[in-house]
């Protein structure tokens, strides 16, 4: 099985994005739009990144974005897994346009906006 972490497994393929997103509930932050559906007992979660090539032309800045989002993902689970865990799956998807060269984009303006996503989530779900 490829795993980024314990406790993060990637998910592939058309068909499971589009299970979690029927499944799922929405969360949305300026630059991002999570799809998340609850797991009891989770010690681990699937989740999915995209970047629509209406937001980045290149490959390369659409790669560079998921790598970076990926790493976000990671710092989250080093630091605040109960985040993350609280979830059974989840897609990421990139709602903003972004530079068009790939130093543009920095993991100091990709991880706070991750981190705001999931503290967003999480309260969605506290309000259920």
């Amino acid at each position: 099985m490829n795993t980024l972490t314990d406790s993060l497994v990637p998910l592939k393929g058309h068909d499971a994005f589009k299970a979690v997103i029927e499944k799922g509930f929405k969360v949305k932050t300026r630059t991002f739009i999570g799809f998340f559906v609850i797991g009891s007992d989770v010690t681990k979660s699937t989740f999915g990144i995209s970047v629509p090539k209406r937001n980045a032309k290149k490959a390369v800045v659409r790669n560079r974005t998921k790598r970076l989002v990926r790493e976000s993902l990671i710092h989250l689970v080093q630091n605040e897994v109960e985040k993350v865990l609280a979830f059974e799956q989840f897609i990421i998807i990139r709602i903003e346009k972004l530079p068009p060269h790939p130093k543009l984009i920095r993991l100091g303006d990709v991880e706070p906006e991750i981190i705001k996503l999931f503290d967003r989530a999480l309260e969605a779900v506290n309000k259920l």
